[in-house]
């Protein structure tokens, strides 16, 4: 299997960590060409990233779906619980890390200064306060977003949560994530896992 991917990409990193943490030989390489050529097109019509190559020629675009099949063909290590409600919760916390989190970083990212600071920027912002806010309610509490293993809730949160002092840092005087501090623990600890800071590492060097 092939993943294409950019370590810039918030997108493609909680797959990255999946990956990682699952200790799998899949190929991770730059979409042919760019995002917009169209030798990646012909790959990915959506011309997004992630996108999955499986092994029988078939495309897996969408990061959330990639980890979802990841998850039931290599279940070991698993980075879903058992338990119904647990898998759920898990769900939860993913969800709100993807919606509220990241696209909101994203969103945010491609508004001008001016822009940002009227009712487009300030609803991204409204929205990133409102999953941190969630986030401090619902979180473990214990290392990981959902207890005390890694699962597919960090490998979405992590990266996601990773962003937001860069996002939001040009459009408000104040650390936003130390005003939640169990979402600032998390921030800490969740990095402890060899995949998360792999990934954060790679975001972190990244050249957009």
């Amino acid at each position: 299997m092939r993943l294409y991917s950019e370590n810039y990409s918030p997108f493609s990193a909680p797959v990255r960590i999946a990956i990682y943490a699952k200790g799998l030989d899949i190929e991770i390489v730059a979409p042919p060409g760019g995002l917009r050529s169209a030798e990646y097109h012909r790959i990915n019509p959506l011309g997004t990233i992630p996108c999955l190559m499986l092994d029988d020629g078939a495309r897996l675009p969408e990061s959330s779906a990639i980890m979802e099949y990841l998850e039931e063909r290599f279940p070991s290590p698993a980075l879903l619980p058992q338990a119904p409600e647990a898998r759920a919760q898990v769900r939860l916390l993913q969800r709100i890390g993807e919606l509220h989190i990241t696209t909101q970083t994203v969103e945010l990212g491609r508004l001008t200064d001016s822009v940002a600071r009227d009712e487009p920027g300030m609803d991204r912002l409204t929205k990133i306060v409102r999953g941190l806010a969630t986030l401090q309610n619902i979180l473990s509490g214990d290392d990981y977003a959902a207890g005390h293993e890694l699962t597919l809730a960090d490998c979405q949160l992590a990266p996601a949560l990773f962003r937001v002092p860069r996002a939001v840092g040009a459009y408000m005087n104040r650390d936003l994530i130390a005003a939640y501090p169990r979402v600032a623990r998390y921030v800490e600890t969740s990095r402890r896992h060899p995949a998360v800071a792999r990934v954060l590492d790679e975001m972190g060097t990244a050249s957009v």
